[in-house]
């Protein structure tokens, strides 16, 4: 009852993944999507998206709904999503307890946002971020 010519144990392939196991996939997080992102939106080093708004960071675009959801995708790529509570928009949640939420309707007329708020990062800060049209 040797090992065989795999080095496993009887039928085993002695391979640290037999079968037909995948390997685990480190959970994604936000700080990946961020790297990713930071060539299709202006990031600062300070770890914010956008422009300085007087309650939020500001995006403009030609487009901010369309913009919006781009943005939400890419944000929570590998997170778990769920409608909000009052039915007002899409939440996504990280293993390590992050959270963005997306709204399409918010007390700023034309305006969606999606409101970042961190649990652990070393590169970005929680925030809201408000898209509105250029030229505005």
């Amino acid at each position: 009852m040797g090992a065989g010519g795999h080095g496993g144990f009887g039928n085993t392939g002695g391979s640290k993944n037999p079968g037909n196991d995948k390997p685990k996939k480190k959970p994604r997080t936000i700080d990946d999507n961020v790297k990713e992102m930071k060539k299709d939106y202006p990031y600062t080093k300070d770890g914010y998206f956008g422009k300085k708004g007087r309650n939020s960071r500001v995006i403009e675009t030609g487009n901010p709904e369309a913009t919006s959801v781009d943005f939400f995708k890419k944000i929570g790529k590998g997170g778990f999503v769920d409608e909000l509570p009052n039915g007002k928009g899409l939440r996504i949640t990280f293993a390590d307890g992050t959270v963005v939420t997306h709204r399409l309707v918010t007390k700023t007329p034309n305006s969606p946002a999606v409101d970042i708020n961190i649990s652990h990062s070393n590169i970005i800060k929680s925030q809201k971020v408000h898209f509105i049209k250029e030229g505005k």
